[in-house]
């Protein structure tokens, strides 16, 4: 950027030379505010993810707190079938 000062105050003499120290300005500015932008995009994709994490957590904790602990499940039993469900035993036609 020295030599943009340097040309500018061959030139133009002192108002050059300001001229290009207000381009640098304008330019470390706008490399400034490209970082903070960026910046700020990390942060709110990082934000969300934590909120994302966090919800999933509460949900899953809040499920495990409802659901009460059940015996392991037994094997069915025919009495605990109803009798209109059960199937019917057919005899074979005697031969």
């Amino acid at each position: 950027m020295l030599w943009i000062g340097a040309i500018f105050g061959a030139l133009f003499g002192w108002i050059g030379i300001l001229v290009a120290a207000l381009f640098w300005a304008t330019l470390a500015i706008i490399k400034l505010l490209w970082a903070l932008t960026l910046f700020a995009v990390q942060l709110i994709i990082g934000a969300s993810a934590l909120i994302a994490r966090a919800t999933a957590y509460l949900f899953n904790w809040a499920s495990q707190r409802r659901s009460p602990s059940s015996p392991a499940p037994r094997p069915r039993q025919a009495k605990d079938i109803p009798a209109e469900l059960r199937p019917r035993r057919k005899k074979p036609p005697a031969t």
